[in-house]
């Protein structure tokens, strides 16, 4: 198994090659086969890290509906209240669905956070009175020529959030008469057999790193910089508006959904799901992971009737499942995978080094480096479910043929 984690890759070096004792021995030191997927997963950033800290830009997404915030009345055109929030997605010939009335945006009060109308019940539609909290959509424009010099244009905003790059250290010793030598390697192959083993538990510190690493910025001697993160940036309710999930005990289907559908309906691109090797086999479970009942010799077909899924069906949209052993129990992270980004500071990047060494019978190298972590978009895609405790569903166990009749046996409900 090979992992593709810095300027080198497994058995891409001369002495592995040219050593079959050295290529049996890397071989065999070989990562777990759920580690460091989400690490090898991930893209790298259009430009460089220049420095230890570093911004993550995201752009803003105008949404083009929400609630109003004061009674409406059948018949009034003027001084309709709209939340902040909503109003800010709004301008003249924006056509309104709220409760099944249509209206069309004739003026937009920005100071007092009103609308007016041009009638009610518009375009066939019945009107009606709707309370303080009712929700609308923007179904459309529709707009004369005279109506474009009070059209105004909507600018969406870039905001960033700052992460910081993280060093990181492997040093190994040598000593020229060590019980690899006894065991009939030379000292260069012995060495090189100690700092592939480096390398295998740097691989290991690097994927836990990307998913588990927390944010901190060093301002003095004591302390040390940290890079976040997926966890830490899909937490991020306060300073990138993350979208968050709480299940709140068993992992049922209807809530997976319904924590899918809020993300796809306000407008996220998310294509990928992670998920430890506990939380999958809940997935496996869901009819959506199962999503076409057929018939099947083939041991790589894992649609309904598999022993697991590799996809998950919401409404056409296939996610991808993909499983890391340092993704907790408790916690699904569904992302778009392409704004899931690396990268090392430039003239730091990951290599091996000579150490000083205290006498001429030791060897002493180093693996270091400097890596940062960049989810970009939080606050638009990307979804972290939390509060996991187990699971509540269990799919179709078996299908039985009994002449032209079909028995299915199932597990449980949702």
């Amino acid at each position: 198994m090979s992992f593709a984690f810095g300027q080198f890759n497994e058995f891409s070096d001369s002495v592995t090659k040219g050593d079959n004792v050295i290529e049996a021995i890397a071989r065999a030191m070989n990562l777990g086969p759920f580690t460091g997927k989400f690490y090898e997963s991930m893209g790298a950033p259009s430009t460089s890290i220049t420095q230890k800290a570093f911004d993550v830009y995201s752009r803003s997404k105008t949404v083009r509906g929400g609630a109003i915030d004061a009674d409406w009345d059948n018949d009034d055109t003027t001084g309709l209240g709209v939340a902040d929030t909503a109003l800010l997605g709004i301008t003249v010939g924006h056509v309104l669905d709220i409760g099944g009335e249509v209206v069309i945006v004739k003026a937009v009060n920005r100071t007092n956070g009103t609308i007016s109308v041009y009638k009610r019940g518009d375009g066939g539609t019945t009107a009606a009175a709707h309370t303080s909290g009712a929700t609308f959509e923007v179904i459309g424009s529709a707009n004369a020529d005279e109506d474009l010099p009070n059209v105004e244009a909507v600018s969406e905003t870039t905001s960033k959030w700052t992460n910081y790059v993280q060093t990181i250290f492997e040093k190994v010793n040598w000593l020229k008469h060590g019980e690899l030598t006894r065991k009939g390697l030379t000292p260069a192959n012995a060495t090189f057999v100690l700092l592939r083993e480096a390398e295998i538990r740097v691989a290991e510190m690097l994927a836990k790193m990307a998913i588990r690493g927390v944010k901190a910025a060093a301002t003095n001697s004591t302390e040390r910089y940290m890079s976040a993160g997926l966890l830490a940036q899909l937490a991020d309710t306060s300073n990138r508006g993350a979208a968050v999930y709480n299940v709140n005990g068993l992992l049922t289907e209807a809530k997976f959904k319904a924590a899918l559908k809020a993300r796809f309906d306000a407008g996220a691109n998310l294509n990928t799901i992670w998920c430890s090797p506990t939380t999958k086999d809940y997935l496996n479970k869901f009819i959506g992971a199962n999503s076409a009942v057929v018939l099947t010799d083939s041991v790589t077909n894992h649609t309904a009737g598999g022993i697991y899924a590799t996809k998950y069906n919401y409404e056409g949209a296939l996610l991808d499942i993909r499983v890391d052993a340092d993704m907790p129990n408790d916690r699904i992270a569904v992302v778009n995978q392409s704004k899931c980004k690396k990268g090392w500071l430039e003239g730091d990047g990951l290599r091996q080094a000579d150490e000083p060494s205290r006498s001429s019978r030791e060897t002493v190298k180093s693996i270091q480096g400097s890596v940062g972590f960049l989810i970009e978009d939080v606050g638009t895609d990307h979804l972290l479910l939390y509060g996991i405790s187990g699971s509540g569903d269990a799919r179709v166990s078996g299908v039985s043929i009994d002449g032209s009749t079909v028995t299915t046996i199932s597990g449980g409900t949702v």
